[in-house]
């Protein structure tokens, strides 16, 4: 089950609040910049006229304390937008990592795709002066309004200078927001490429792919950069048109108010009040025009997070079910990838015990993988089900289900933390006692103590693990909190005897305590530990049982062999065709 309404809907939604406040104080902002034209219009026609200095010290002392009061307003202003957009930030975050964490599982994550880069370009527009230009562009009628009361020509003056400046802001969008859209996209391509070719800095070396790869990133930029430059130049050329006709209309506003002056219609304070007035009117559009790609590349943020927060939004906590103790039963008729044209396992049908150890042995390509991410609830089989004490895997709270697994890939990954973190799964209210029994559970406590900051030893921080010492504290974090179900995806690849002796014992004592333990494994050496065994065949299920009556037959032809090597030959074959059980 999942929640209906968008995580980043509800966020923005909750943002309403501080921006009526921002609403309320652009309101008081706007009028006191007034004061300004206010000023000017008293100073040409009394102060000069009536040479009184007592008034324009006072209209000077009011002006300056207008001033403050604008400035400090401003400032508030500022900062509620600054703490807006932290907000904003921190409540859609953790959903959206989520929610990105879901797209991938289900395969439709695509290169470029940059859900973090989106929050915090939406987090900046929030505390950026574009915002503030859309919450001061509602209160130009004011400022019109006040150039009609100071004579009609110069309101409707400013009033064509406004619609003419609209239609330019609306004509930019149409014209920048789909290529503004490709360009996004070419350079997300771009920076994945980048990301990608760093992280994976010592294969990209040794196979001499350093050249090749930096030509397809520099291909890349190019398209992005022509994309960009060419949003860049519409545009610059609405901003600089803009400013043209924002200045010709202020000539044109003074020339007006001149003119009116020598007719006896006006003042020469109200000639230059209006001036003033225009360009506090003109401002916020003009300064949307020359921001408009902040605005653009804000908005298509916000429909990218708000996509993937309604296509995978947030699951909905499920009843807690009782922590299973008895059984494990798969029954997979149809399972594969997401998105997968063809299912590559099928005809999965077996049952085990708490304190079974299962071995899925098969050639490369025949579905061990595949079928342990489905045993670690990665992937749900598209025909079947996995049932824990007779409960459809599927009907887990996902939370409550990766407490019940401990899954160790084959390509291991730890995260930018501590020892102690990786181990306990970053766990908020970490448990050292369990981390401790997991560590010595995997013999790797002395190795861990022996780094020169033992548990608090920084991963990520330029400190240097070896593959087998990876896989090790990999196993350790399988094994936290005594998982239920431990799937263990080619578990000694990296390990030399004394890790595969760590492995076996580690194995062991999880079936001591109860729990039922995969193994998919090419080695002989893991078979000691298990005590049933599967057989996997391009896909599909070809033998299950003890482990002395499934191996059986494969020992036979190689005792065999010393007899009638073409008898063991033909055996051989047999057995890898599924024909010998």
């Amino acid at each position: 089950m999942f929640q209906k309404k968008s995580t980043v809907k509800s966020a923005w939604s909750s943002l309403r609040g501080g921006f009526f406040a921002i609403a309320f104080f652009s309101l008081v902002l706007n009028l006191l910049m007034l004061a300004g034209p206010l000023y000017m219009l008293q100073v040409y026609d009394r102060v000069l006229t009536s040479q009184n200095m007592d008034t324009l010290i006072a209209l000077s002392l009011l002006l300056a304390g207008v001033f403050i009061v604008t400035g400090l307003l401003d400032l508030m202003r500022t900062r509620i937008l600054n703490r807006l957009g932290a907000r904003f930030e921190l409540k859609i975050g953790a959903p959206v990592l989520q929610s990105a964490i879901r797209r991938r599982l289900h395969g439709k994550a695509a290169a470029g795709d940059s859900p973090a880069a989106d929050i915090t370009g939406l987090r900046d527009f929030i505390s950026g002066s574009t915002l503030i230009a859309f919450f001061d562009a509602p209160w130009i009628p004011i400022y019109l309004a006040v150039l009609y009361m100071l004579h009609p020509y110069l309101g409707a003056l400013g009033l064509a200078g406004a619609v003419l400046l609209t239609i330019l802001a609306l004509i930019n969008n149409t014209r920048a927001s789909g290529v503004m859209q490709d360009a996004s996209h070419a350079r997300s391509r771009s920076d994945a490429l980048f990301t990608s070719s760093e992280q994976n800095a010592e294969l990209v070396h040794a196979m001499g792919m350093t050249g090749d790869l930096a030509r397809r990133w520099t291909a890349l930029q190019h398209d992005a950069h022509r994309l960009k430059t060419r949003v860049s130049d519409r545009i610059a050329s609405f901003s600089v048109l803009s400013k043209t006709i924002r200045m010709g209309l202020q000539s044109a506003m003074l020339g007006l108010g001149a003119a009116l002056a020598i007719i006896g219609d006006a003042t020469a304070g109200v000639m230059i009040a209006a001036t003033i007035v225009l360009a506090r009117a003109l401002a916020p559009i003009d300064q949307l025009i020359g921001q408009w790609r902040t605005f653009l590349a804000a908005r298509g943020s916000y429909k990218n997070l708000a996509a993937l927060s309604e296509a995978f939004p947030q699951e909905l906590k499920r009843l807690a079910l009782p922590r299973p103790q008895i059984s494990l039963n798969a029954t997979i008729a149809q399972a594969g990838p997401p998105l997968a044209q063809n299912a590559t396992i099928g005809g999965i049908d077996f049952a085990l015990s708490a304190g079974d150890v299962l071995a899925v042995i098969g050639h490369s390509g025949s579905g061990k993988s595949t079928l342990a991410k489905m045993l670690a609830g990665i992937w749900t089989p598209q025909r079947g089900a996995i049932r824990l004490d007779g409960t459809p895997m599927a009907k887990w709270d996902a939370a409550d289900l990766g407490q019940l697994i401990g899954y160790l890939p084959q390509d291991v990954q730890l995260f930018d933390g501590t020892i102690r973190e990786n181990i306990a799964r970053f766990s908020t209210t970490i448990d050292d006692t369990k981390v401790l029994e997991a560590a010595v559970a995997a013999d790797v406590h002395d190795l861990i103590s022996n780094l020169p900051d033992g548990y608090a030893t920084q991963i990520g921080n330029g400190f240097h693990l070896s593959g087998g010492q990876r896989q090790r504290i990999a196993l350790a974090r399988a094994l936290y909190d005594d998982p239920f179900i431990l799937v263990l995806d080619e578990p000694n690849s990296d390990l030399d005897s004394q890790g595969e002796l760590a492995l076996r014992n580690a194995i062991r004592g999880a079936s001591a305590r109860g729990a039922i333990t995969f193994v998919m494994t090419h080695r002989p050496s893991t078979l000691e530990a298990v005590n049933k065994v599967l057989t996997l065949n391009k896909g599909m299920q070809n033998g299950f049982g003890e482990k002395e009556d499934i191996l059986r037959p494969r020992q036979q032809p190689v005792m065999a062999s010393k007899q009638n090597p073409q008898l063991a030959a033909r055996k051989d074959q047999q057995l890898q065709k599924g024909t010998v059980q």
